[in-house]
């Protein structure tokens, strides 16, 4: 079975530069992943406002990094899925985190991939499998 797997941005930058479970799992080929165009942005700010000591070649280096990771996911468009924030607000008190969860109630996928505590709460919980990477990896083999 191909699960469909919503990654939050800690998943994706981790996954992206640091080996451990994330870059298992951005490895595993029998999965669809998904995310949204609110997790590219913040990926894109953070990954700038993190990167922005090194040289400007190792710079363009992990830019071009993290644009290629995301040529292999579906990145779902916020105008498909605003129509869920209000849902998302009674779900999270945690306002960067709204758009995300909006996200992944529009998708309804399989796993819920975050290291976020915020999305880690009964109401979420049973209405999305949310899952870390380490515990995902462990459920899916």
């Amino acid at each position: 079975m191909r699960f469909k797997v919503f990654l939050d941005t800690n998943i994706l930058l981790s996954g992206i530069f640091f080996d451990g479970n994330e870059a298992k799992i951005l490895d595993l080929v029998e999965i669809e992943f998904v995310t949204s165009e609110d997790v590219v942005e913040e990926l894109r700010k953070v990954v700038k406002k993190k990167l922005k000591y090194l040289k400007e070649r190792t710079f363009e280096i992990a830019l071009s990094e993290t644009e290629r990771a995301l040529s292999d996911i579906t990145v779902i468009s916020r105008s498909k899925y605003n129509h869920k924030i209000k849902e998302a607000e009674s779900l999270i008190t945690h306002k960067k985190d709204v758009s995300i969860l909006a996200a992944v109630l529009y998708l309804k996928p399989d796993y819920f991939l975050t290291g976020d505590a915020h999305f880690f709460t009964d109401k979420i919980k049973n209405i999305v499998n949310v899952f870390a990477a380490k515990d995902f990896l462990v459920k899916i083999k």
